[in-house]
């Protein structure tokens, strides 16, 4: 989107910060094998490591992330919650053939 290659937790905070300023209020990024990280719309940025595992299909895995995250804060109000909630099941989904089941989420959560 910017025509740029990010090396660093500050470059890829710096770029989130611009998309903040472009209108974006919460900015979850997905570093696949180096984790996640999120920027607030209140200026904390949280991070997470990638939890272990085999990936066999990443198809899904950014939405199954998404869709963990939202979830998670939806439950708890609590960002770095949030992101573990996302990471877990984004992972879950790419350790998976299919769709991961919330059974392996709630145990990649656990490891976070």
């Amino acid at each position: 989107m910017f025509g740029v290659v990010l090396k660093t937790d500050d470059e890829i905070e710096e770029y989130a910060r611009k998309l903040q300023d472009m209108g974006a209020r919460n900015v979850l990024i997905s570093m696949a094998k180096d984790g996640a990280m999120l920027i607030t719309e209140d200026g904390q940025r949280f991070r997470v490591g990638v939890p272990k595992g085999t990936v066999k299909n990443s198809v899904g895995a950014g939405d199954s992330m998404v869709a963990g995250f939202v979830a998670g804060y939806m439950k708890t109000q609590d960002y770095q919650v949030a992101l573990n909630m996302g990471t877990a099941a984004g992972s879950a989904t790419a350790f998976s053939d299919d769709l991961a089941t919330g059974d392996l989420i709630y145990s990649i959560y656990e490891t976070l």
